[in-house]
């Protein structure tokens, strides 16, 4: 089949949400982000690569990466009578304005209004259930439907954002209101104590940091091990743990990373946050940063871990992707370098 679009250069709008791989023009490499529905965005040619649908064609994007043609539509040759100008992140889809839900009959408690406005966000992970059971398919959406409706019984503030994308927000949530999220904490940037006063809270649906259990290759949540008396979970002389149920939530170690302590991460293993997660995490930053320019800083989006490091491991590990490892000091730099 011949190719559908000119060789480019020039730019294209994806047709569904398109899979942005790295290094190679290949179905099997691993995917690092993806283009919303309706984005257009430039590329610097064409490439022969792996044939889906009959279709060979990718597009090459700056950096080495690469997307499907087939995925793609309505392919624009560059303007020739124009001043070449600062590429537009919106345009190219490193930004998209997000989406949020919210979840009827679910009110967080508020604790007051923002002494100075919206200051910045704090990263977390809920250290819940992502699956309906063993490692079967995920219900990431219902999961986090049941930790907004947490958050309300035991009179906490935050948004959830779950594997799927989909950031959730109480009923009534105003971004200059607070209430309590990150517990007792400091600022490392201001050195103010009690964040939640200035920084909103986003719990990402993830089950923390994980045991490798006593049977190879699997690793289990806290949730599903066999704890002590003190409620901790007891680790035989090879520090493994038992699980507590065969048909509780477990991950193989493909799905799982163990990571060495480096800035903000404390070394053990974690399950990254999804791709659609962390791009969501990501669009969500630029957001706010986009809407309260006066008081929102990038530069006091922090972990939980870096805001109480002596009691709190999140995000640790999980961020940013499956692709991807970031500390919470590299994952601001990733945020400026999208502005």
């Amino acid at each position: 089949m011949a190719d559908p679009f000119p060789t480019g250069p020039g730019s294209i709008v994806a047709a569904g949400r398109l899979n942005v791989r790295a290094g190679q023009p290949k179905t099997s490499v691993a995917r690092i982000r993806v283009i919303e529905a309706g984005v257009r965005f430039p590329v610097k040619g064409s490439v022969n690569g792996d044939e889906v649908a009959g279709v060979r064609q990718w597009f090459e994007l700056d950096g080495g990466q690469y997307v499907w043609a087939g995925a793609c539509r309505d392919f624009q040759p560059p303007p020739t009578d124009q001043d070449e100008e600062r590429p537009d992140r919106n345009r190219m889809g490193d930004y998209t304005p997000p989406a949020f839900e919210t979840v009827a009959g679910v009110r967080h408690t508020v604790q007051g209004r923002r002494p100075g406005g919206l200051e910045g966000l704090i990263v977390h992970f809920d250290a819940y259930r992502i699956k309906k059971a063993g490692n079967g398919a995920e219900e990431s959406d219902r999961r986090s439907l049941d930790m907004m409706r947490s958050g309300q019984d035991n009179g906490f503030h935050y948004g959830e954002i779950s594997r799927t994308g989909k950031i959730f927000l109480a009923e009534g949530f105003e971004w200059n209101e607070w209430g309590s999220h990150a517990g007792e904490s400091l600022c490392p940037v201001t050195k103010r104590t009690g964040v939640s006063r200035y920084y909103v809270g986003f719990e990402m649906n993830n089950p923390g940091l994980l045991y490798e259990a006593q049977e190879d290759g699997v690793f289990c949540p806290w949730f599903n091990t066999v704890v002590n008396a003190k409620g901790q979970t007891e680790l035989d002389a090879r520090g493994r743990c038992k699980r507590r149920s065969a048909t509780d939530e477990w991950y193989p170690a493909s799905e799982v990373r163990r990571v060495a302590a480096k800035g903000n991460i404390k070394a053990g293993v974690y399950l990254p946050y999804s791709f659609d997660q962390f791009q969501a995490l990501t669009n969500l930053c630029l957001y706010l940063a986009k809407t309260f320019p006066a008081t929102f800083s990038l530069d006091r989006v922090l972990g939980h871990d870096e805001v109480a490091p002596q009691r709190k491991n999140d995000p640790g590990g999980a961020l940013a992707d499956p692709a991807r490892l970031m500390t919470m000091s590299e994952f601001r730099t990733y945020l400026k370098s999208l502005l």
